[in-house]
């Protein structure tokens, strides 16, 4: 028989998406910038892209403390949005990635060496 909890994981862990626009202009603007994507980094936050940051929780009492924490660290100024998504919804994500080269295209560039004795 299976494990229902095992089932229900994926829909109980929680992802926390952090994007975030900030002005950059200024010295100061920088200094901002920097201490808070240092916090981010500091709550285990990894880069997904360019000012889009996660987070893995392991439910979502979880995700709603890392909220309050992105609250109490969100400067004055720019634009920060906090998504929650299970981790289910997660794994579904499409994504395209046109601007790469695909490792295929290199594998089929590798020349194979032989050596005959």
């Amino acid at each position: 028989m299976r494990n229902i909890n095992n089932n229900l994981s994926g829909y109980r862990k929680m992802v926390l998406f952090v994007m975030f626009d900030m002005p950059t202009e200024t010295k100061k603007d920088l200094k901002v910038y920097r201490r808070f994507r240092s916090k981010l980094l500091s709550y285990g936050f990894i880069m997904l892209q360019y000012s889009i940051y996660i987070r893995f929780c392991r439910s979502l009492a979880v995700a709603q403390k890392y909220e309050h924490y992105i609250e109490e660290v969100s400067p004055p100024n720019g634009s920060i949005r906090v998504l929650k998504i299970t981790e289910a919804q997660f794994q579904n994500m499409v994504v395209v990635e046109n601007y790469r080269k695909k490792p295929e295209e290199e594998i089929t560039k590798q020349g194979q060496t032989t050596m005959v004795f």
